[in-house]
Protein backbone atom coordinates (compact mmCIF):
# COMPACT_ATOMS: atom_id res chain seq x y z
CA UNK A 1 0.00 0.00 0.00
CA UNK A 2 2.93 2.21 0.94
CA UNK A 3 3.40 5.74 1.33
CA UNK A 4 3.45 8.65 -0.88
CA UNK A 5 6.15 11.29 0.03
CA UNK A 6 6.79 14.11 -2.41
CA UNK A 7 6.00 11.76 -5.70
CA UNK A 8 8.12 8.70 -4.40
CA UNK A 9 6.20 6.00 -2.95
CA UNK A 10 8.02 4.52 0.02
CA UNK A 11 7.76 0.60 1.07
CA UNK A 12 7.01 -0.55 4.66
CA UNK A 13 8.41 -3.99 5.87
CA UNK A 14 7.01 -5.62 9.14
CA UNK A 15 9.25 -7.69 10.97
CA UNK A 16 7.23 -8.02 14.39
CA UNK A 17 6.49 -11.52 13.54
CA UNK A 18 9.51 -13.31 14.20
CA UNK A 19 10.30 -11.31 17.20
CA UNK A 20 6.67 -12.69 18.33
CA UNK A 21 7.71 -15.94 17.40
CA UNK A 22 10.53 -16.39 19.23
CA UNK A 23 9.55 -15.36 22.69
CA UNK A 24 6.19 -17.50 22.62
CA UNK A 25 5.99 -21.33 22.82
CA UNK A 26 2.54 -21.19 21.01
CA UNK A 27 0.78 -18.60 18.83
CA UNK A 28 -2.39 -18.58 18.61
CA UNK A 29 -3.40 -18.94 14.51
CA UNK A 30 -6.09 -16.53 14.66
CA UNK A 31 -4.67 -13.70 16.54
CA UNK A 32 -1.78 -14.16 13.96
CA UNK A 33 -4.18 -14.41 11.06
CA UNK A 34 -6.17 -10.90 12.38
CA UNK A 35 -2.38 -9.49 13.24
CA UNK A 36 -1.57 -9.86 9.48
CA UNK A 37 -4.40 -8.66 8.01
CA UNK A 38 -4.45 -5.47 10.13
CA UNK A 39 -0.58 -4.78 9.74
CA UNK A 40 -1.36 -4.63 6.13
CA UNK A 41 -4.35 -2.31 6.51
CA UNK A 42 -3.24 0.13 8.26
CA UNK A 43 -0.38 0.39 5.14
CA UNK A 44 2.60 -2.16 5.53
CA UNK A 45 3.42 -3.08 1.65
CA UNK A 46 5.44 -6.49 3.18
CA UNK A 47 5.04 -8.69 6.04
CA UNK A 48 9.12 -10.46 6.93
CA UNK A 49 8.63 -14.00 8.63
CA UNK A 50 11.37 -17.31 8.70
CA UNK A 51 11.35 -20.77 9.38
CA UNK A 52 10.60 -20.46 13.21
CA UNK A 53 6.93 -18.45 11.71
CA UNK A 54 5.91 -20.89 9.58
CA UNK A 55 6.81 -23.64 12.65
CA UNK A 56 4.51 -21.83 14.77
CA UNK A 57 1.65 -20.17 11.95
CA UNK A 58 0.52 -22.90 9.83
CA UNK A 59 -1.63 -21.13 7.45
CA UNK A 60 -0.84 -17.57 6.68
CA UNK A 61 -3.53 -15.42 5.30
CA UNK A 62 -3.70 -15.26 1.35
CA UNK A 63 -3.55 -11.88 -0.76
CA UNK A 64 -0.23 -10.72 1.35
CA UNK A 65 3.04 -9.81 0.63
CA UNK A 66 5.46 -11.88 2.45
CA UNK A 67 9.73 -11.51 2.64
CA UNK A 68 11.26 -14.75 3.86
CA UNK A 69 14.31 -14.91 5.79
CA UNK A 70 16.68 -17.64 4.76
CA UNK A 71 18.74 -19.01 7.72
CA UNK A 72 20.58 -22.12 6.37
CA UNK A 73 20.80 -24.08 3.09
CA UNK A 74 17.93 -25.83 3.85
CA UNK A 75 16.03 -23.20 4.83
CA UNK A 76 14.08 -22.32 1.08
CA UNK A 77 10.61 -22.12 0.87
CA UNK A 78 8.11 -20.33 -2.06
CA UNK A 79 8.02 -17.25 -1.96
CA UNK A 80 8.77 -14.33 -4.14
CA UNK A 81 11.07 -12.76 -2.16
CA UNK A 82 13.78 -13.76 0.23
CA UNK A 83 16.44 -11.85 2.51
CA UNK A 84 20.07 -13.17 2.71
CA UNK A 85 22.51 -12.22 5.12
CA UNK A 86 25.98 -10.31 3.18
CA UNK A 87 28.25 -13.05 4.81
CA UNK A 88 25.69 -15.94 4.28
CA UNK A 89 25.34 -14.95 0.59
CA UNK A 90 29.08 -14.98 -0.17
CA UNK A 91 29.63 -18.88 1.35
CA UNK A 92 26.99 -20.02 -0.82
CA UNK A 93 27.63 -23.07 -2.76
CA UNK A 94 26.91 -22.91 -6.08
CA UNK A 95 24.28 -25.48 -6.26
CA UNK A 96 22.00 -23.40 -3.65
CA UNK A 97 22.40 -20.39 -5.81
CA UNK A 98 20.91 -22.10 -8.46
CA UNK A 99 17.80 -22.65 -6.15
CA UNK A 100 17.58 -19.11 -5.90
CA UNK A 101 17.69 -17.45 -9.34
CA UNK A 102 14.03 -16.47 -10.07
CA UNK A 103 14.04 -15.26 -6.60
CA UNK A 104 13.98 -11.59 -5.77
CA UNK A 105 16.64 -11.36 -3.34
CA UNK A 106 17.05 -8.64 -0.67
CA UNK A 107 20.80 -8.72 0.83
CA UNK A 108 21.28 -7.37 4.43
CA UNK A 109 24.21 -5.75 5.27
CA UNK A 110 25.56 -4.12 8.40
CA UNK A 111 26.20 -0.48 8.39
CA UNK A 112 29.73 -1.68 9.91
CA UNK A 113 30.80 -3.12 6.61
CA UNK A 114 28.79 -1.44 4.33
CA UNK A 115 32.02 0.74 3.21
CA UNK A 116 34.09 -2.91 2.79
CA UNK A 117 31.31 -3.91 1.04
CA UNK A 118 31.24 -1.17 -1.03
CA UNK A 119 34.65 -0.89 -1.71
CA UNK A 120 36.16 -4.16 -2.21
CA UNK A 121 35.18 -6.24 -5.81
CA UNK A 122 32.07 -8.57 -4.52
CA UNK A 123 29.78 -7.75 -7.49
CA UNK A 124 30.22 -11.54 -8.04
CA UNK A 125 27.09 -12.27 -6.08
CA UNK A 126 25.61 -9.77 -7.68
CA UNK A 127 25.89 -11.51 -10.79
CA UNK A 128 24.53 -15.04 -8.70
CA UNK A 129 21.44 -13.58 -7.64
CA UNK A 130 18.85 -11.49 -8.71
CA UNK A 131 19.38 -8.64 -6.04
CA UNK A 132 17.21 -5.69 -6.09
CA UNK A 133 17.36 -4.55 -2.63
CA UNK A 134 20.33 -3.87 0.01
CA UNK A 135 18.83 -3.95 3.66
CA UNK A 136 21.25 -1.46 5.88
CA UNK A 137 20.99 -2.94 9.22
CA UNK A 138 22.94 -1.77 12.32
CA UNK A 139 22.28 1.69 12.05
CA UNK A 140 21.81 3.34 15.62
CA UNK A 141 22.59 6.80 15.59
CA UNK A 142 21.19 9.49 13.45
CA UNK A 143 22.87 11.00 11.16
CA UNK A 144 23.06 14.99 10.86
CA UNK A 145 24.67 15.48 7.72
CA UNK A 146 22.07 13.22 6.00
CA UNK A 147 22.33 9.86 4.20
CA UNK A 148 21.56 10.89 1.03
CA UNK A 149 25.21 10.59 -0.26
CA UNK A 150 25.69 6.69 1.23
CA UNK A 151 21.85 5.75 -0.59
CA UNK A 152 22.59 7.66 -3.59
CA UNK A 153 26.40 5.92 -3.97
CA UNK A 154 24.76 2.42 -3.34
CA UNK A 155 21.75 2.93 -5.70
CA UNK A 156 24.53 4.32 -8.54
CA UNK A 157 27.19 1.15 -8.02
CA UNK A 158 24.74 -1.79 -7.78
CA UNK A 159 21.20 -0.24 -9.18
CA UNK A 160 19.40 -1.68 -6.54
CA UNK A 161 16.33 -0.26 -3.84
CA UNK A 162 17.46 0.69 -0.16
CA UNK A 163 15.95 -0.79 2.80
CA UNK A 164 17.09 1.22 6.10
CA UNK A 165 16.23 -1.39 9.44
CA UNK A 166 17.55 1.16 12.06
CA UNK A 167 18.41 -0.44 15.41
CA UNK A 168 16.87 1.45 18.54
CA UNK A 169 20.24 0.76 21.27
CA UNK A 170 20.19 4.46 21.14
CA UNK A 171 16.17 5.43 20.73
CA UNK A 172 16.78 6.48 17.71
CA UNK A 173 15.28 4.32 15.33
CA UNK A 174 12.24 6.09 14.65
CA UNK A 175 14.24 9.31 13.13
CA UNK A 176 16.93 7.33 11.49
CA UNK A 177 13.83 5.32 9.65
CA UNK A 178 12.03 8.30 9.02
CA UNK A 179 15.29 10.87 7.53
CA UNK A 180 16.28 8.04 5.96
CA UNK A 181 12.81 8.05 3.70
CA UNK A 182 13.70 11.80 3.12
CA UNK A 183 17.13 11.32 2.05
CA UNK A 184 15.93 8.60 -0.41
CA UNK A 185 15.62 5.26 0.74
CA UNK A 186 13.15 3.68 -1.23
CA UNK A 187 12.26 0.88 1.78
CA UNK A 188 11.77 1.06 5.83
CA UNK A 189 11.88 -1.73 8.06
CA UNK A 190 10.07 -1.93 11.41
CA UNK A 191 8.36 -3.49 13.97
CA UNK A 192 4.37 -2.95 15.73
CA UNK A 193 6.05 -1.62 18.97
CA UNK A 194 9.21 -1.99 18.00
CA UNK A 195 11.55 -0.54 21.22
CA UNK A 196 10.83 -3.29 22.53
CA UNK A 197 12.51 -5.81 19.92
CA UNK A 198 15.24 -2.78 19.21
CA UNK A 199 13.82 -1.56 16.52
CA UNK A 200 12.16 1.55 14.89
CA UNK A 201 8.48 1.13 16.09
CA UNK A 202 6.17 0.94 12.71
CA UNK A 203 3.23 2.66 13.90
CA UNK A 204 5.32 5.60 15.20
CA UNK A 205 7.43 5.82 11.57
CA UNK A 206 4.45 5.47 9.88
CA UNK A 207 2.73 8.56 11.13
CA UNK A 208 6.00 10.30 11.69
CA UNK A 209 5.99 10.08 7.59
CA UNK A 210 2.19 11.02 7.96
CA UNK A 211 2.37 13.88 10.49
CA UNK A 212 5.78 15.46 10.25
CA UNK A 213 6.67 14.87 6.91
CA UNK A 214 3.09 15.48 5.18
CA UNK A 215 3.58 11.75 3.25
CA UNK A 216 0.02 10.15 1.94
CA UNK A 217 -0.41 7.10 3.72
CA UNK A 218 -2.25 4.38 1.77
CA UNK A 219 -3.45 2.25 4.65
CA UNK A 220 -6.29 3.00 6.63
CA UNK A 221 -4.62 4.27 10.19
CA UNK A 222 -8.02 3.93 11.87
CA UNK A 223 -7.61 0.25 12.63
CA UNK A 224 -4.26 1.45 14.50
CA UNK A 225 -6.63 0.63 17.80
CA UNK A 226 -7.85 -2.69 16.97
CA UNK A 227 -4.65 -3.56 16.14
CA UNK A 228 -3.04 -2.85 19.66
CA UNK A 229 -5.71 -4.43 20.82
CA UNK A 230 -4.55 -7.77 18.58
CA UNK A 231 -1.19 -6.89 18.88
CA UNK A 232 -1.73 -7.64 22.71
CA UNK A 233 -3.73 -10.64 23.65
CA UNK A 234 -1.18 -12.24 20.94
CA UNK A 235 2.30 -11.61 22.81
CA UNK A 236 0.35 -11.80 26.11
CA UNK A 237 2.12 -8.06 27.24
CA UNK A 238 0.76 -4.47 27.55
CA UNK A 239 1.89 -2.05 25.72
CA UNK A 240 2.95 0.93 27.99
CA UNK A 241 -0.39 3.38 28.07
CA UNK A 242 2.18 5.97 27.43
CA UNK A 243 3.47 4.82 24.45
CA UNK A 244 3.85 7.08 21.12
CA UNK A 245 0.81 6.57 19.28
CA UNK A 246 -0.24 3.30 20.85
CA UNK A 247 -0.37 4.08 24.56
CA UNK A 248 -3.94 4.12 25.87
CA UNK A 249 -3.49 7.10 27.78
CA UNK A 250 -2.05 9.57 25.43
CA UNK A 251 -5.34 11.14 24.66
CA UNK A 252 -6.65 11.26 28.15
CA UNK A 253 -6.13 14.78 30.54
CA UNK A 254 -7.53 16.19 33.27
CA UNK A 255 -5.54 19.52 34.60
CA UNK A 256 -8.02 22.43 33.75
CA UNK A 257 -5.50 24.29 31.50
CA UNK A 258 -5.57 21.59 29.13
CA UNK A 259 -9.14 21.02 29.24
CA UNK A 260 -9.68 24.67 27.95
CA UNK A 261 -7.00 24.90 25.92
CA UNK A 262 -8.57 21.29 24.37
CA UNK A 263 -12.21 22.66 24.14
CA UNK A 264 -10.53 26.16 21.79
CA UNK A 265 -8.02 24.50 19.85
CA UNK A 266 -7.12 20.75 19.93
CA UNK A 267 -3.83 21.26 17.86
CA UNK A 268 -1.91 23.00 20.74
CA UNK A 269 -1.68 19.63 22.75
CA UNK A 270 -2.46 17.17 20.11
CA UNK A 271 0.08 16.74 16.56
CA UNK A 272 -2.97 14.66 14.98
CA UNK A 273 -6.57 14.05 15.49
CA UNK A 274 -6.86 10.74 17.96
CA UNK A 275 -9.82 9.74 15.56
CA UNK A 276 -7.44 9.41 12.98
CA UNK A 277 -5.85 6.22 14.55
CA UNK A 278 -9.23 4.75 15.90
CA UNK A 279 -8.62 6.41 19.04
CA UNK A 280 -10.75 9.42 21.24
CA UNK A 281 -10.43 12.16 23.78
CA UNK A 282 -10.87 11.10 26.85
CA UNK A 283 -11.49 13.69 29.68
CA UNK A 284 -10.67 12.75 33.76
CA UNK A 285 -12.60 14.65 36.33
CA UNK A 286 -9.92 14.46 39.75
CA UNK A 287 -7.80 16.94 42.10
CA UNK A 288 -6.26 18.87 39.06
CA UNK A 289 -9.91 19.53 37.57
CA UNK A 290 -11.09 23.29 37.39
CA UNK A 291 -14.86 23.95 36.66
CA UNK A 292 -14.66 24.14 33.18
CA UNK A 293 -13.46 20.77 32.96
CA UNK A 294 -16.50 19.68 35.40
CA UNK A 295 -19.06 21.95 33.04
CA UNK A 296 -17.71 19.90 30.09
CA UNK A 297 -17.61 16.65 31.88
CA UNK A 298 -21.63 16.84 32.87
CA UNK A 299 -22.47 18.37 29.84
CA UNK A 300 -21.06 14.99 28.12
CA UNK A 301 -23.17 13.48 30.81
CA UNK A 302 -26.38 14.72 29.98
CA UNK A 303 -26.84 16.69 33.43
CA UNK A 304 -28.27 20.08 34.07
CA UNK A 305 -26.09 22.08 36.46
CA UNK A 306 -27.43 25.46 36.02
CA UNK A 307 -29.03 25.74 39.55
CA UNK A 308 -25.95 24.12 40.91
CA UNK A 309 -22.77 26.06 42.99
CA UNK A 310 -20.24 24.35 39.97
CA UNK A 311 -17.15 25.60 42.32
CA UNK A 312 -18.67 23.86 45.39
CA UNK A 313 -19.29 21.19 43.89
CA UNK A 314 -15.76 21.25 42.64
CA UNK A 315 -14.24 21.03 45.67
CA UNK A 316 -16.52 18.18 46.70
CA UNK A 317 -14.62 16.52 43.63
CA UNK A 318 -11.21 17.30 44.47
CA UNK A 319 -11.75 16.28 48.03
CA UNK A 320 -13.39 12.37 46.70
CA UNK A 321 -10.27 12.77 44.38
CA UNK A 322 -7.77 12.87 46.80
CA UNK A 323 -9.62 10.34 49.12
CA UNK A 324 -9.78 7.46 46.39
CA UNK A 325 -6.18 8.78 45.04
CA UNK A 326 -7.80 8.50 41.78
CA UNK A 327 -9.86 10.21 39.02
CA UNK A 328 -13.61 10.14 39.52
CA UNK A 329 -15.45 7.94 37.36
CA UNK A 330 -18.48 8.65 35.51
CA UNK A 331 -20.98 6.92 37.87
CA UNK A 332 -19.44 8.10 40.54
CA UNK A 333 -19.62 11.49 39.28
CA UNK A 334 -23.40 11.20 38.67
CA UNK A 335 -23.81 10.01 41.91
CA UNK A 336 -21.81 12.90 43.34
CA UNK A 337 -23.78 15.27 41.77
CA UNK A 338 -26.98 14.45 42.98
CA UNK A 339 -25.79 13.72 46.36
CA UNK A 340 -25.00 17.50 46.32
CA UNK A 341 -27.47 18.79 44.65
CA UNK A 342 -30.33 17.31 47.30
CA UNK A 343 -27.69 18.81 50.00
CA UNK A 344 -28.02 22.07 48.54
Amino acid sequence: MSIILGKEKKLIVDRTLPEVVKRAEIVDQDLADEFITLVKNIGVDFIEINGEVLQKIKNLPENVDYIYRVGDLLDVYEFEHLIIDYKKAEILPEEFLNKLRNKKIILEVDIKVLEQFNVKDNCKIFGKLNIICIRIKGIVKYNIAGWNRLIENIKNRFSVYVDFCADDKFYMATSVSIESCVDGADVVTAAFNGQVYGFASLEEVILGLKVIKGGKVCGNLEFMEQLVEVYTKLTHKKVHPMKAVIGEDIFKYESGIHVDGIEKNPDTYEPYNPYDIGKKRIMYIGKHSGKKAVMIKLKELNIDYQDVDIGEFLKEVRKNSIKLKRNIFDKELISMFNDFKNIQ
